[in-house]
């Protein structure tokens, strides 16, 4: 009877975690002009098409993120510094996947690229 009851504990546990488990993490670091970006500026990441952000977090002081992505397949990752939205297209796999990124002046705009 009780080892019963610890194998329906156990399916119950592993039900529990079986989304996260299947989850992907999206993590990196954000340069600007060679140095990591300052200590929490914001980062989600969002389905394309849609504005439901599926994670979102703030870099440390070593500018690094680190998001968890429900669903496999393609999101936008949007760091938002000094008040502008810059979007990039990532890839979500079960797997982690590194994006270091760079924030850099183009025709005087910043842009957002994968390094």
């Amino acid at each position: 009877m009780r080892s019963i009851k610890l194998v329906i504990l156990a399916v119950g546990v592993a039900a529990m975690f079986s989304d996260t488990a299947s989850a992907g993490k999206i993590f990196g670091d954000i340069k600007l002009g060679g140095k990591p970006l300052p200590e929490g500026v914001k980062v989600r990441v969002t389905r394309p098409g849609t504005s439901a952000v599926a994670d979102s977090t703030t870099t440390d002081k070593f500018g690094s993120y680190k998001l968890l992505v429900k669903d496999v397949g393609k999101s936008v990752l949007t760091v938002v510094y000094e008040k502008q939205r810059l979007e990039l297209p990532v890839f979500s796999n079960k797997e982690a996947t590194r994006y270091d990124l760079i924030l850099e002046t183009s025709d005087g705009k910043l842009i957002l690229r994968r390094k």
